[in-house]
């Protein structure tokens, strides 16, 4: 599933769910967007439709630099380690995870 966000009609952010692995699979907004709640506000939209797909609980895999703001919506590390990224050229990532409270 994914999901956009818009600003005005312009798109700002994309956010990306895989329920069958119960994956937080993407979350970028454009530079300009960035510390202006976008970003948080895709991630609860994800959070919400996966509760509303009976998931438990998300993961994720990211850049060691999005750390600190999935942490401040309540993901903790599981583990650190490399991805390939499509050059196939290794980068320094983090697994983090969370359990989702059970929606309204």
């Amino acid at each position: 599933m994914r999901l956009i966000a818009e600003t005005d009609g312009q798109a700002v952010g994309i956010g990306a769910l895989v329920p069958r692995n119960s994956e937080l699979r993407a979350c970028y907004v454009l530079p300009g967007t960035a510390r202006r709640g976008v970003g948080a506000a895709i991630v609860a939209e994800i959070e919400r439709i996966a509760r509303g797909n009976g998931l438990a609980y998300l993961r994720l895999e990211s850049s060691l630099t999005a750390e600190p703001f999935y942490a401040a919506l309540g993901y903790q590390v599981e583990a650190r380690g490399q991805l390939m990224i499509a050059s196939g050229i290794p980068m320094a990532a983090i697994t983090m995870s969370k359990q989702l409270a059970p929606g309204p």
